[in-house]
């Protein structure tokens, strides 16, 4: 692959108190190293991987009123995917807007 990964470019250092789910882990870590990948390669704008990024708060918000899972496991997953909307966000390589 031509883009090395990372760990300064990924928002999953950032996780200060891990949920012990390696699973979970390495799905967000893979995920977030794709979106970055598919960004250096042009095949994803920025906006499109922050719009995605967006909707996947709105439905966890919305999991939130219908109470599916512990406060406490909805703001987690609400960081984690604000932490990775920013490091998207910051994202900086050739297919830039500008």
């Amino acid at each position: 692959m031509s883009n090395p990964p990372s760990a300064k470019d990924s928002s999953f250092h950032k996780d200060a108190a891990p949920i012990p789910d390696a699973q979970g882990q390495a799905a967000l870590l893979l995920i977030e190293s794709l979106i970055h990948s598919l960004i250096d390669n042009g095949a994803l704008t920025q906006e499109q991987a922050i719009e995605a990024i967006e909707s996947a708060s709105e439905v966890k918000a919305e999991s939130a009123a219908e109470e599916k899972e512990p406060a406490r496991t909805l703001r987690h997953s609400l960081t984690l995917l604000k932490d990775m909307r920013a490091s998207i966000a910051a994202k900086e390589g050739r297919y830039d807007r500008g």
